[in-house]
């Protein structure tokens, strides 16, 4: 996929030195390496980013970013950027496609990107915890790491707040009947007040279950509830790093905010931030990470609408 934008960078005394990167949801098979999932955008070899934003100078070089499409401009103080007519209007239909889509083949990744959301991980939180030592107004990513860690350790959290109750009891053997390998497994119960508790089960091992564990409390700690990052708390579950995630979730949040026309605007700087950090991820995570991640539907589904969305600016 081509990038949206690009950057020139500059010393105070040159006028012109171009900088090229590809930005790419299909990344090229790297030598010695070979694709994690066919057709899913996946590749061991991870990704060359492009990052983009407001103009800023670093030592003494000055680095100003530009439209990589002939259908879109970005202001370089800012960093939005803002399309043509036609170009906005085609990929306004093709959002309406892809959420179409994935209400059928993946709900809870349509739920995460019509509903929008942030995990402030940095942020103080009101939640009060019981099995995690942690008090009131504990930063969130400071909640979340002593979730993960009491989960690991074998404990039971419980999280409290004014949007209800978050419990995950300490993961306990799965036996298979069938004589197949045994794996861990509990369940997240969230009890909205006066609600109707929704459980999410939680199986794969250990570690595994910590890190989706931190996830959910990270989640829960920002007044999000759990079915908005369900299809992330799965992701967690193969072994992408919760941390990780959070970025990626932040930027995806309500891409597909309003789905019914005429009102359907999808915004393109938010769309190009959440094809970076869908990148970010690919050139961050390991190798193991990965072939995990390309047999998750919903991350393969995620890179492909983005794919599908930056393909209609330039149609």
């Amino acid at each position: 996929m081509d990038r949206l934008v690009c950057r020139r960078r500059q010393k105070p005394w040159l006028t012109t030195a171009l900088v090229g990167s590809l930005l790419a949801l299909s990344l090229p098979a790297v030598a010695g390496k070979a694709p994690t999932g066919l057709n899913s955008g996946v590749t061991v070899g991870g990704s060359t980013l492009l990052p983009i934003g407001a103009a800023f100078v670093a030592g003494e070089e000055i680095e100003i970013v530009e439209s990589a499409s002939p259908n879109a401009t970005v202001d370089p103080a800012t960093g939005e950027i803002t399309l043509t007519a036609a170009a906005q209007q085609q990929i306004n239909q093709a959002a309406i496609d892809v959420l179409q889509s994935l209400q059928i083949s993946n709900p809870s990744l349509a739920n995460t990107l019509t509903i929008p959301g942030e995990i402030a991980l940095g942020s103080p939180s009101p939640v009060g915890a019981s099995g995690v030592g942690e008090d009131e107004d504990s930063p969130v990513d400071e909640i979340a790491a002593a979730v993960a860690a009491a989960i690991a350790n074998g404990e039971s959290v419980s999280l409290t707040s004014t949007q209800g109750t978050l419990g995950i009891t300490a993961p306990a053997v799965m036996v298979d009947p069938a004589g197949g390998p045994s794996t861990m497994g509990t369940s997240a119960v969230f009890v909205p007040p006066g609600g109707t508790p929704m459980v999410m089960p939680l199986q794969g091992s250990q570690a595994q279950i910590a890190n989706a564990a931190g996830l959910l409390a990270a989640a829960f700690a920002s007044g999000l509830a759990p079915n908005q990052v369900a299809s992330f708390v799965e992701m967690a579950l193969v072994g992408a790093d919760y941390r990780a995630l959070v970025p990626l979730f932040n930027a995806v949040g309500g891409l597909l905010l309003q789905p019914q026309p005429p009102s359907a605007t999808i915004n393109a700087t938010q769309l190009e931030a959440a094809i970076q950090a869908y990148n970010r991820m690919l050139n961050d995570s390991d190798a193991e990470t990965l072939v995990a991640l390309a047999q998750n539907s919903d991350f393969v589904v995620l890179g492909q609408s983005l794919q599908q969305l930056r393909a209609a600016i330039d149609r």
